[in-house]
């Protein structure tokens, strides 16, 4: 898809073409993102990486590559607990593998609900519709089960461009969309329209004090009302900053500077929001993996955003093994690369959300 969208340099491509020609190995698109030597001779992703690209409608995205395998099963939340979208690859050829589902069960975790399922090396299997038609029933079977709604199932083949930025001749019976318009219909629905700005610093700009941070989704514009969370406490928008220019409007996911009518009391990890503000709380229900095993009794440091403060875990409601993706016995302890649902509890107000809108 970088590729064909022209957003990989020639050096980066004549660079892993001169590697494989070493090693006698056929090129392979799937490595221009791995740039460790180790991930390269083993043929495995082994750290998340990122890449932007331009699309032709003029949108900049972010591609967010991350491991499979369940041992690096870290790096994988890392990655995509970034995302907006997730595109869910499948070897036509093996069907639904553990893997698989351990991935689509990861998505339901983060809450992550725009999802594309391609079911990749098409070529390998003659371009064959029934084949492609057996995997997605058995894939839809599957997630049924995780309530999840992919928004659609691709027939692609990666290495050779089918379906990636228009539909392939070569599969005349899919009457579907291409990943590329699949993407474009996924970002139409991306804005909510709720404005949410966690505060970063707040900076002395010409003895004028500005709070400074990201835009996470929606707009805000000058003389409009926002609540300061967790105080509750509401001001108005008194003029935008952005590097070298004055605005009256500004949206996701731009880095601006605000100035308020009241500047008093405000700080980092507060957070600016309209016109429904998220619930402020110091209890909180959590799906959470488990990097390092730990008890109950141990205080923990709780970090939202740009919000920190100390928490324990109140209670551990159910276990799920990774492996497995089975309950597992709830012996109060966590081990390392358990999905847990808990209830935590923290030490100050937190501003939370809901991945159900709760």
């Amino acid at each position: 898809f970088l590729y064909e969208t022209g957003a990989l340099s020639q050096v980066l491509v004549k660079e892993i073409e001169d590697f494989y020609r070493k090693s006698d190995d056929n090129f392979e698109f799937a490595y221009l993102l791995d740039s460790f030597e180790e991930e390269r001779a083993n043929q495995l992703t082994i750290d998340t990486t990122q890449a932007f690209c331009k699309m032709k409608t003029g949108r900049e995205i972010l591609f967010i590559d991350v491991p499979g395998h369940q041992e690096l099963i870290k790096n994988m939340l890392c990655g995509s607990s970034y995302a907006d979208i997730a595109i869910l690859v499948v070897d036509v050829q093996k069907s639904i593998e553990q893997q698989t589902k351990r991935h689509a069960f990861i998505l339901k975790l983060l809450g992550i609900e725009q999802i594309i399922i391609v079911l990749n090396k098409m070529d390998l299997v003659s371009f064959n519709e029934n084949i492609f038609k057996k995997v997605k029933e058995e894939i839809i079977e599957f997630v049924k089960k995780l309530q999840l709604q992919p928004k659609c199932f691709i027939p692609i083949s990666a290495k050779q461009g089918d379906n990636l930025l228009k539909l392939s001749k070569k599969m005349s019976w899919y009457k579907g969309l291409s990943l590329n318009d699949a993407l474009n219909a996924c970002f139409k629905k991306e804005n909510n329209g709720v404005f949410r700005f966690p505060i970063q610093d707040i900076y002395s700009i010409n003895k004028e004090k500005v709070v400074v941070g990201k835009i996470l989704s929606g707009e805000i514009k000058k003389g409009e009302k926002v609540t300061i969370l967790p105080l509750n406490k509401e001001c108005r928008v008194k003029a935008i900053r952005v590097f070298n220019r004055k605005c009256s409007m500004a949206k996701a996911p731009e880095s601006i500077g605000l100035i308020l009518d009241d500047m008093n009391a405000l700080k980092r990890g507060q957070i600016l929001a309209k016109p429904k503000e998220p619930k402020v709380t110091r209890n909180i229900l959590a799906k959470i993996f488990c990097v390092r095993p730990f008890n109950i009794n141990e205080s923990l440091r709780f970090k939202c955003l740009t919000q920190e403060t100390t928490a324990r875990i109140n209670q551990i409601i159910r276990i799920w093994d990774i492996a497995s993706l089975e309950p597992k016995q709830n012996k109060g302890l966590l081990e390392t690369t358990d999905f847990a649902e808990a209830s935590i509890i923290t030490e100050n107000p937190m501003a939370i959300e809901s991945f159900t809108g709760e």
